[in-house]
């Protein structure tokens, strides 16, 4: 996958958007973080995770910009890399390396699935934890493959794409991002939908399915000559961990203090009493939102 859209797919998994209870003699509420029972907002929390995940990204990136490119040493003999790896080696495939990149994409954006399963009140609260989980998954990948220059199974073979050496990415072996994505879907799927829905039967299938598909992402970097079994279970191992380890977070820290709307409803109260039209604002650690009483 290309460096040029790591971050439009990003912004693509993003489901940003607010939810409008309105019922009948009861405020307007623009909802942006739910009700806080399951997964918690924190300010500190949040700046904290998006700052990693943004201080690894953009390291990796500047890494990358200034530094020289490093050119192949022929010829790679595969009886030079552990027993497993060699066993497991393969040539290159354009076919399994563009069906591979689909897949991980499929596996990023299955959180998506969220939203037909939870709340709209919760949609913010879920983008912004996969966000942080995945700016970390892609951080370290990203950070992890400028300092360990691995080359990558199909420089061990003849027919290697050439295409590949001329844009550096012959050395990027070390760890499979493909497969960190694709885990990081999964994981994060998974078990968010397990802490939203803990008796439904449908959390095996969840699970099932989504890493399935991120598994099957793994072998076809194997197969298609991208990466080492090595790579491919790092990569498994890092984004089943960043997945799981965002979300879990946010079921440990506390809410943001805010005020209450308690004094908001009173003033309100206070002025209808009196004959006229409020329009009072209401401030809650999860919500956001007004009360219009004419």
């Amino acid at each position: 996958m290309s460096k040029k859209n790591r971050f439009c797919i990003f912004l693509m998994i993003l489901m940003l958007t607010s939810s409008f209870v309105i019922a009948d003699e009861k405020p307007l509420n623009i909802k942006l973080f739910g009700n806080g029972d399951i997964f918690k907002i924190n300010t500190v929390e949040e700046s904290i995770l998006f700052g990693t995940g943004l201080a690894l990204n953009a390291t990796s990136f500047i890494i990358e910009k200034t530094r020289t490119p490093a050119l192949p040493e022929f010829p790679y003999y595969i009886e030079d890399i552990n027993i497993l790896d060699q066993k497991l080696a393969f040539a290159y495939s354009s076919t399994l390396h563009k069906i591979s990149t689909v897949s991980c994409v499929v596996g990023m954006l299955t959180p998506g699935l969220l939203a037909f399963t939870t709340d709209s009140s919760e949609w913010l609260t879920i983008s912004l934890m996969y966000a942080e989980a995945f700016l970390l998954a892609n951080g370290i990948k990203e950070l992890t493959k400028t300092f360990v220059a691995r080359p990558r199974p199909y420089m061990y073979f003849e027919g290697y794409p050439q295409k590949k050496v001329d844009e550096g990415d012959w050395d990027d072996s070390f760890f499979s991002g493909h497969t960190a994505l694709a885990f990081t879907g999964a994981a994060f799927t998974s078990y968010v939908f397990a802490k939203y829905n803990p008796d439904s039967p449908w959390r095996f299938a969840v699970a099932a399915g989504t890493y399935t598909l991120a598994a099957a992402t793994g072998i076809m970097r194997v197969a298609g000559g991208n990466h080492f079994v090595t790579d491919v279970l790092v990569g498994a191992a890092v984004g089943t961990a960043c997945g799981i380890l965002v979300p879990w977070l946010h079921t440990k820290i506390g809410g943001n203090q805010s005020g209450s709307s308690s004094d908001a409803q009173s003033s309100a109260a206070a002025n209808t009493s009196r004959g006229f039209s409020s329009i009072a604002p209401q401030i809650t650690p999860y919500s956001v939102g007004f009360s219009v009483k004419l």
